[in-house]
């Protein structure tokens, strides 16, 4: 299993990676193409329609993803389950997008008054590719369920890639503005629709069950609250920052922001490749999954502080030869942050109990404790420690959820966490972060590298000696 792991989530890491980098270098051409106005216009748009976005999803995935392998779900209701789940979503798109246009008419005097450069065109398309991605990202889920990260490779960068390009092309070479830019988009999104219903047509039937789309509904929609409070948690920092400090302490707690998101990068496409897994394994294996998610949580952790501490030690170099010098300011709070990534990362494995026992509501519950928490973190260290203060509330907010999270897993569907085991990585971990924000430097000391190198190796040595290896040694 733990092989089949690993080879899945380095395909999903790799569609994942492919279409970044190629946003990446989009993105400043396409900045350079808009006027700021038009590009800020662009922004809000496209941050409204990820709310909207929330409400379509309804959790629906989540929702299928639980129910598809589930130990009490017969093989023939799981075609059923997904197209019940497919429609649904379709449905929530498709009154999401009339309510929107209707609304349309509203919103142009305003967009008129302040002279942006957009037109109905720009919002109602915004609309469409908002329905669209959804569904594409059920198909892209359903994909995953199946076990098949070469299909999921496929559908997502065609999705993707096209939309990227054509994007490109339609504001640099064609100069149609934000119209265009997101009217292309949309397209593409429409395009890739028919190629991922095709890639899970095995699970495709005229079969609409009306008990199925209750229960996944009910399952799902604690989510929209949930989503909307990590969209909250996610976001406060900077607007807490800019309106008790400055902006540029904005740009350069982004910075940090920025450069920690590689550690996200692996975590998410290990949770792209495990959700699957997790209640697969239920099924396969009743009486040894408990004890391999508790594996899995250890070995996760692991891996996670190898990459994210590692970022964390040379934070300070890191910052110090790829950004200009005063972004200086970012190496510390990269440093903290890499540990706010590692515990948000844990959530994949912490979480799962509540799923199993369908407890979902208690996602939005302890979602929004949290933001009232980092909220309140933030208050009390900005105006003391500034970027580095608004970096510590962020990862002691991951720190509470997480351990919430697994408080209530304990609570519901006990697994047997390995205390001491878990309590010497967590530790290891704590003096890694420590010596990161300690010895943190932006100038190049081939000595002090050599000792963090060092440092390094020996919390390897010692955490992989307790990691276990063999309980994940059974099939999938």
């Amino acid at each position: 299993m733990l092989r089949n792991l690993l080879k899945d989530s380095a395909i999903y890491g790799g569609a994942d990676f492919v279409t970044k980098i190629l946003a990446f270098f989009a993105f400043p051409i396409i900045a350079a193409a808009l006027s700021p106005v038009a590009f800020g216009v662009l922004e809000l748009i496209v941050t409204s329609t990820a709310l909207l976005g929330l409400v379509v999803n309804c959790g629906l995935n989540n929702a299928v993803q639980r129910y598809y392998w589930d130990k009490d779900t017969v093989e023939s209701d799981r075609p059923t389950i997904v197209s019940s789940g497919f429609i649904t979503q379709a449905g929530f798109g498709v009154l999401m997008m009339i309510l929107g246009i209707a609304a349309v008419p509203l919103l142009m005097p305003q967009v008129e008054q302040a002279e942006l450069p957009i037109s109905w065109i720009a919002l109602v398309a915004a609309l469409v590719l908002m329905v669209f991605s959804q569904l594409s990202q059920f198909l892209l889920d359903v994909t995953r369920l199946h076990f098949a990260p070469w299909r999921f490779l496929s559908l997502s960068l065609l999705s993707r890639v096209l939309g990227i390009g054509l994007g490109v092309v339609a504001v640099v070479w064609l100069g149609w503005g934000v119209d265009g830019l997101l009217s292309v988009q949309a397209v593409a999104a429409l395009i890739s629709l028919p190629f991922g219903l095709w890639l899970i047509r095995k699970d495709l039937t005229p079969r609409i069950n009306m008990a199925w789309i209750k229960e996944l509904t009910r399952f799902g929609y604690p989510f929209i609250f949930a989503g909307l409070a990590y969209w909250v948690f996610g976001t406060m920092d900077r607007w807490m920052l800019a309106a008790m400090t400055n902006v540029g302490d904005v740009g350069v707690y982004s910075v940090a922001f920025r450069f920690a998101s590689i550690v996200l990068f692996v975590s998410t496409a290990f949770g792209q490749a495990w959700s699957p897994y997790a209640m697969k394994l239920r099924t396969d294996h009743p009486d040894k999954y408990r004890e391999a998610y508790a594996h899995v949580l250890l070995l996760l952790l692991f891996v996670m502080l190898v990459v994210g501490g590692g970022i964390a030690l040379f934070s300070g170099e890191l910052i110090g030869l790829i950004m200009p010098e005063g972004y200086g300011a970012s190496a510390i709070p990269l440093a903290v942050l890499c540990f706010g990534v590692i515990l948000q990362s844990t959530q994949q494995v912490t979480a799962v109990g509540i799923s199993l026992e369908k407890k979902t509501f208690l996602f939005a519950r302890l979602a929004w404790l949290t933001a009232i928490i980092n909220l309140i973190l933030n208050f009390v260290l900005i105006p003391s420690y500034g970027v580095n203060g608004a970096a510590w509330a962020t990862m002691t907010s991951y720190l509470v959820l997480t351990g919430s999270y697994l408080f209530y897993t304990q609570k519901l569907h006990p697994l047997p966490i390995p205390w001491r085991k878990l309590i010497w990585i967590l530790s290891l971990g704590g003096a890694v972060l420590l010596f990161s924000v300690m010895a943190n430097t932006t100038a190049i000391s081939w000595e002090l590298a050599g000792f963090k190198l060092l440092l390094a190796a020996i919390c390897i040595l010692l955490v992989w000696r307790v990691l276990p290896i063999r309980g994940l040694s059974f099939a999938r």
